[in-house]
């Protein structure tokens, strides 16, 4: 029976295919190993940001003044961005309620609280662990990509072989990329559980440094 044209146009696909695999195959696996070390290593530079950030802060500093924290930049540790934001939301509200006498009440500090509280988690979580969690899932796709292009190099070069040492030396190559994708993925998944937990310590110490805080002095209200 002659060949429909679906078969004839499975065929030309797969010869196509396979004349693109022979010919690009060992650029197709550097660019893969490339781009597995490019955003690996980006997310370890992410990595040691986030450490930074959650590096110990001088508790003792926060509680000098409101002014303080004014300011902030790279340098700024999460404990002194929840802190941050903490003073200026109750300063807000404070002020809100000098200038504007009908207002009688501001909101507690454990509504203040839970705001600079969620604020600086999702302020931490998009700054580091986001970027961080979205490259290691991309490190298993990664791995799996360059075994599928290494296992389907080894067979098309081998076909019509039996050597059983050939076919398990070439798939043992090949899954070499998903071995070192899945050790990336590892290694980037165990340093977000350190950052999860650690970073909600750090902003509960930043929080409780300026609870008590005195926002307005007497002296410093408009009469």
């Amino acid at each position: 029976m002659d060949k429909n044209i679906f078969d004839n146009l499975n065929e030309a696909i797969i010869a196509s295919l396979s004349q693109f695999v022979n010919a690009y195959s060992g650029l197709l696996q550097v660019l893969n190993y490339l781009a597995i070390a490019v955003f690996f290593f980006y997310a370890l530079t992410k990595c040691w940001q986030a450490q930074r950030y959650l590096a110990h802060t001088d508790l003792r500093q926060l509680g000098e003044g409101v002014e303080d924290f004014a300011k902030l930049d790279n340098r700024s540790s999460l404990a002194t961005v929840a802190a941050s934001f903490f003073c200026k939301t109750k300063r807000h509200y404070q002020q809100e309620r000098h200038n504007d006498r009908r207002q009688n009440s501001t909101p507690p500090d454990g509504y203040i609280r839970d705001a600079a509280f969620q604020y600086s988690e999702r302020y931490f979580q998009e700054q580091f662990l986001e970027p961080i969690s979205l490259i290691a899932n991309l490190m298993p796709p990664l791995g799996f990509l360059g075994t599928i292009i290494g296992i389907s190099v080894h067979f098309l070069s081998n076909a019509g072989t039996l050597n059983s040492n050939l076919t398990v030396t070439g798939i043992a190559t090949a899954l070499y990329t998903t071995f070192v994708g899945l050790i990336c993925f590892t290694i980037l998944e165990f340093m977000l559980k350190i950052f999860y937990p650690l970073s909600r310590k750090r902003i509960e110490e930043g929080l409780e440094a300026v609870s008590d805080l005195e926002f307005l002095p007497e002296e410093r209200k408009v009469a």
